[in-house]
């Protein structure tokens, strides 16, 4: 139970890796405000938590819009008390708002996928962070992406975004160590959850062939470094980016190449 009793924020919490960490948090004592635009899917979250003994709260959000992050973190302090954790997950990342080609993402394309992935984590953390300093100790946990120091075709607004989020994890926690408040970053790769980015065409190309640890994340691998930074465990670590990746930030070549080269050469 390392988050007894702890208030936590995930945003984008209705599927997904948010979904996963959301359930994790509320198994290990934490008390849940999920904030999604998709109701239903977060009601379904919700009674999940429920069922199994712990307590959890959907507040519907679209994170872009001051107003509706203004009303989510009133709700947060005046039905649980405040916010000791917050993890800035809800992104827009897959669909036609998001897959463009650079020559073909439009102004309206750009600030959509800037206004959620950026601007929202901008919303979020100002909001926690207030509520945070009063106690003078706090957990801000940022979603990056391997996009943020690596790059996707056809995805410039997202690893723009992505990239910004990771340099305002470093500022923030500079910002914010006064108070006693961490900030720090998870950079997933790919995660087997509803809607994600394939490997490549993996009909002919396996998770093995492009990924060192030879399968795709889930979401609960996920949850468990979000754990780790949100508990007294992490209590001396702030500023940092942990990817969670099987490995895939960390090479050169395919595995597949570079297997074929060894026994080759």
């Amino acid at each position: 139970m390392r988050l007894d009793g702890k208030v936590c924020v995930v945003t984008g919490g209705a599927q997904g890796i948010g979904r996963g960490i959301a359930r994790r948090f509320a198994a290990e004592g934490g008390r849940i405000l999920i904030a999604d635009l998709d109701a239903e899917a977060g009601r379904a979250v919700v009674s999940a938590i429920e069922a199994d003994g712990g307590e959890a709260l959907l507040v519907p959000t679209d994170v872009s819009r001051a107003d509706a992050v203004t009303r989510l973190f009133e709700q947060a302090r005046t039905a649980m008390g405040g916010v000791d954790v917050l993890v800035n997950n809800a992104a827009l990342v897959h669909g036609p708002d998001v897959e463009r080609h650079f020559l073909d993402t439009d102004e309206a394309v750009w600030d959509r996928v800037i206004g959620v992935n950026l601007r929202g984590v901008y919303l979020c953390s100002w909001h926690a962070a207030r509520l945070m300093v009063a106690r003078r100790q706090g957990c801000l946990i940022n979603m990056s992406t391997a996009g943020a120091t690596r790059a996707h075709r056809h995805r410039v607004a997202y690893d723009a975004a992505k990239g910004a989020v990771e340099a305002a994890t470093r500022a923030m926690a500079l910002d914010l160590a006064p108070w006693g408040i961490r900030v720090n970053a998870i950079a997933p790769g790919a995660i087997a959850v509803e809607r994600r980015t394939p490997v490549g065409d993996e009909e002919q190309v396996a998770p093995a062939d492009v990924i060192p640890l030879g399968r795709l994340g889930t979401p609960e691998d996920v949850a468990g470094v979000a754990v780790f930074l949100a508990s007294d465990e992490a209590a001396y670590v702030t500023g940092t980016v942990v990817p969670v990746d099987g490995g895939m930030l960390a090479q050169l070549r395919s595995p597949k190449v570079d297997l074929r080269l060894c026994f080759e050469g």
